[in-house]
């Protein structure tokens, strides 16, 4: 038996959620394309997050860092030589993917435009909110919060934006 780490059920060996919860199991795998996914934080750092623990970001990426959720810990670098959108939804083949069902298909799109990072809701059922406010498009800033269904992002930049 496996014990979730979020919720604590049993779970079968070999399981790669809680059966439970939804959550994640140690082994999350390497995604290619826009991201990479690392497991590096010590989430009880949380929620204020240092931005100077991120200074080897190359120039223009940022990361998302999940606050909350079943993937806590667990950092999305945004590559900024990428002219693709970063879509975040519940589909496997978005770029960013949250498997709950408070997260929409193609729930929201992440882009950099003129040296900005925004964020637009993909007129997702429950919203996409930004320092807790319900946004349809926003500029992201370091330290944002971002809320996705029932996940928790913070945003973190290694530049700070005009």
């Amino acid at each position: 038996m496996a014990t979730c780490p979020m919720c604590g059920h049993e779970n079968e060996v070999g399981a790669r959620f809680c059966s439970s919860c939804g959550a994640g199991f140690s082994s999350v795998p390497q995604a290619t394309g826009v991201y990479e996914i690392e497991k590096t934080l010590d989430t009880r750092e949380f929620p204020a997050v240092n931005p100077e623990h991120f200074q080897e970001i190359a120039t223009g990426n940022a990361v998302l860092v999940v606050t909350r959720g079943a993937l806590e810990g667990v950092r999305f670098t945004l590559n900024a030589a990428s002219s693709e959108p970063i879509v975040i939804g519940r589909s496997p083949e978005s770029s960013i993917f949250l498997d709950d069902v408070t997260v929409s298909r193609q729930h929201a799109k992440i882009i950099r435009v003129d040296g900005q990072w925004s964020i637009t809701d993909s007129g997702s059922l429950n919203g996409t909110y930004v320092n807790r406010n319900l946004v349809t498009e926003a500029v992201l800033a370091n330290n944002d919060d971002v809320q996705i269904g029932k996940y928790r992002f913070v945003f973190i930049s290694n530049q700070d934006q005009a």
